[in-house]
């Protein structure tokens, strides 16, 4: 049960997102675009967030510390028919040729995983799209408030396809089904469903998640 009542209170869970090797792939030419501040060394990277999460484990126990890529091969395997809409909806948004659907939805969850998040598959040594390094920031993908989940929206498109796969952890993973059951997810970016002003204005909602 998701219970927050204070910014400064004891931590008790989080979801943390271990540096992939999508970020290698940045160069001082694409930084700019992908909203990326610098190049990294990535094994540098991944030993210090290795580090992190220890201390998180020690901290607050290894079951309370949550990875995003579990989150999602735990969720493809929980929801398949979401599994497939997600598909549907980077593939679109990344005007992939609608064939690549099947080789998609055929990889094994790990392998498919690993895809969506760096857009590089090794086995075929292709590049579907570029990666999304930003979703190392999981403070920016949602926002616990009391009992309830905001999904932020994304301002910038480089950073869309790690928030549809925040919309998946959140409506696909078992962990969070009873928040979805008592509607106590806000997704943020369906504007459709919040009410207009006092005075019939649509409400425009700006998210910091740059």
């Amino acid at each position: 049960m998701i219970n927050v009542n204070s910014e400064i209170g004891l931590l008790k869970k989080v979801i943390i997102h271990r540096p992939d090797d999508g970020i290698a792939r940045i160069s001082p030419k694409k930084a700019e675009e992908l909203l990326f501040d610098d190049i990294v060394h990535l094994p540098k990277m991944k030993e210090e967030h290795d580090i992190f999460r220890k201390v998180l484990q020690l901290l607050i126990g290894k079951q309370n510390v949550l990875d995003t890529e579990s989150l999602i091969i735990e969720g493809f395997e929980a929801s398949p028919e979401i599994k497939e809409e997600l598909i549907d909806k980077i593939i679109d948004y990344e005007e992939l040729p609608i064939t690549t659907k099947s080789f998609f939805m055929g990889l094994p969850p790990d392998e498919l995983t690993g895809l969506l998040i760096t857009g590089y598959h090794q086995d075929e040594d292709y590049i579907y799209f570029d990666p999304i390094p930003n979703f190392i920031f999981t403070r920016d993908i949602a926002i616990a408030i009391k009992d309830h989940i905001i999904i932020s929206k994304a301002a910038k498109s480089a950073r869309y396809r790690e928030n549809l796969l925040t919309r998946f952890i959140f409506y696909a993973h078992p962990l969070f089904k009873a928040l979805n059951d008592q509607d106590k997810i806000i997704n943020l970016n369906h504007l459709d469903k919040f009410p207009p002003s006092r005075k019939g204005e649509v409400v425009s909602l700006e998210e910091a998640m740059s």
